[in-house]
């Protein structure tokens, strides 16, 4: 019997989808910050997995796909939070996958030294 997930990473496959760089499940806080009729907004959320390109994370609001805004990483072996640019590539409900727009070089060492010490999804 096929779990969920495995039944959707097949379904991908089935339509040519797949990621371009390779995911790692984690845990930690993020915190998204975009620009709003009204003014900046800080949403909060946890991060379920990362990779060299992106992350996936669940948000305490929805926002809408191709959204860019700014996401702040507190990862576990970072003394500081790491600020990125981001844009929204896939939201479903409170789940939101985000692409990392412009990295410096070392906040993108930073995101693969994490990355390396994290098993890769399924």
């Amino acid at each position: 019997m096929k779990s969920a997930h495995q039944e959707k990473v097949q379904s991908s496959r089935q339509r040519g989808w797949h990621r371009r760089f390779q995911r790692h499940r984690s845990d930690f806080p993020v915190r998204a910050v975009l620009l709003r009729e009204d003014g900046y907004t800080e949403i909060l959320g946890r991060c379920g997995d990362i990779g060299h390109g992106g992350l996936g994370a669940v948000l305490t609001e929805e926002i809408p796909k191709d959204e860019v805004l700014s996401l702040e990483l507190s990862l576990p072996e970072c003394d500081k939070p790491i600020v990125v640019r981001a844009i929204v590539r896939y939201r479903k409900g409170f789940l939101h996958g985000f692409e990392f727009l412009g990295l410096a070089a070392e906040q993108q060492s930073a995101v693969d030294a994490f990355c390396a010490a994290l098993p890769p999804s399924a």
